[in-house]
């Protein structure tokens, strides 16, 4: 595959990358919009204000001295999304290791299909003070329902004296989070990108930014996102403004940036994932895009022109975090467990199967030469997957260069109801006017 950074080789990736990024996530984006509006109405049904910091139902809850009081019961309830975890002949090694050396009994339950609904169900058994059945949650960054979880005292503070392998082996790209300073709610489960992609015979000079989206050269074949937090944030970088740190005055500079390259006849079209389809047809040659669409693209020879883009100005970074809601009935095994998944022999057979950018950057190592459980593991699961483990640790993809870490910028994180009316009024009217 064609690359423009750092002379590497992005097209060495694990079919499971595609599998999981490209399906698992498109099937969020498809509900994010109205998703948004969703948990927006419940965010307001519950009562939040700017007041409930004085006065959130998990005070005193997460201490020092809470946390000293809690106990293993060697049981824990984990709701994860589909597909997003390790698998052999109906069982996760990862797992069964844990509950083997721990002798923590884990329910794990793929019951996340996107981050609104699966807050819908929560959310009631949160306002009335009742533990959710769930001691650990997934929770993406840039959708508002993990900022309304934090806002309205919903989870669990962390307590990093219990949390030995995190403190040692986290990586860069989840640690100190703009939507979570000092990581006091939440560890990552893994992360991912949404970038740009054009097609390299009809390209031939893409350049090494975004602006490449706002190029009057391509008029009427450029594709953007339908997703108002996907749009609003690509104006955002192609101003040099970083979206995690923006202000209401740069989202309506970004709006009108956006504005304007609609004006000019530059859009083809507001796409859901129907854009790699008019992308592999030509319709349009140069699109915002997921990362996993384009490496998908490339496993069919005839759409080998297709190419990521990693641009100056950044691609955007999400991040699905583990999380303990309140009232949790065993958050001490919930935070071993979510701890357990920061060792790097851990992490290389959950990479091995799914193949998303590591929380753990020394797991790369662990792939290549393995010093533990994790080798029987990885041997195990080779017929499965049906490539080695040194492709999994030689991809970009998982183990981003600095370049890309450097490269890789969080989404604005929401702090109130009046944010994300404030954002989808500005950039819904872009997508949706005439």
């Amino acid at each position: 595959m064609a690359t423009n950074d750092e002379g590497s080789n992005d097209g060495i990736i694990d079919p499971s990358f595609l599998r999981g990024l490209t399906q698992r996530r498109l099937s969020r984006r498809q509900a994010l919009t109205a998703g948004a509006g969703l948990a927006s109405s419940l965010f307001l049904a519950s009562g939040a204000s700017a007041s409930i910091a004085n006065s959130l139902p998990n005070a005193g809850v997460g201490t020092k001295s809470w946390w000293a009081k809690q106990k293993l019961h060697h049981n824990v309830n984990f709701a994860n999304w589909p597909y997003y975890i390790d698998v052999l002949k109906g069982k996760h090694p990862s797992l069964e290791h844990f509950t083997a050396t721990t002798k923590i009994k884990v329910n794990y339950q793929e019951v996340i299909q996107d981050n609104a609904s699966f807050y819908a169900k929560i959310r009631p058994s949160l306002a009335a003070g009742q533990a959710t059945g769930y001691d650990i949650m997934v929770m993406t960054n840039n959708n508002p329902e993990l900022g309304y979880l934090i806002q309205l005292g919903w989870l669990i503070p962390l307590d990093r004296a219990k949390t030995p392998n995190f403190n040692k082996y986290a990586g860069p790209l989840v640690t100190n989070p703009p939507f979570d300073p000092k990581n006091k709610y939440t560890m990552a489960w893994q992360s991912g990108w949404t970038s740009v992609g054009y097609n390299s015979k009809l390209v031939k000079n893409p350049g090494d930014s975004v602006q490449i989206l706002f190029d009057k050269k391509y008029a009427g074949k450029v594709g953007m996102f339908s997703d108002p937090f996907e749009l609003g944030s690509v104006g955002l970088l192609a101003l040099g403004i970083e979206p995690a740190t923006s202000t209401e005055s740069d989202w309506a500079k970004a709006a009108k940036k956006l504005q304007k390259q609609k004006s000019d006849g530059i859009v083809a079209a507001y796409y859901d994932q129907s854009y790699i389809q008019h992308l592999k047809n030509g319709d349009i040659v140069v699109s915002q895009c997921y990362s996993g669409d384009i490496f998908q693209a490339n496993l069919n020879s005839k759409y080998k022109d297709l190419t990521l883009l990693v641009p100056k100005e950044g691609m955007l970074i999400w991040t699905d975090n583990m999380v303990i809601p309140l009232h949790a009935a065993n958050p001490l095994d919930a935070l071993t467990t979510m701890d357990y998944f920061y060792s790097p022999l851990t992490q290389s057979v959950v990479e091995y199967y799914n193949d998303y950018i590591c929380p753990v950057p020394e797991t790369k190592q662990q792939l290549l030469h393995p010093t533990g459980w994790n080798a029987a593991a990885l041997k195990a699961l080779k017929p499965e997957i049906g490539l080695s483990p040194t492709v999994t640790a030689d991809s970009l993809v998982v183990f981003p260069s600095p370049a890309r870490i450097k490269a890789s910028h969080p989404y604005y994180p929401f702090k109130n109801q009046e944010e994300i009316t404030a954002w989808t009024n500005l950039f819904l009217p872009i997508i949706q006017g005439a």
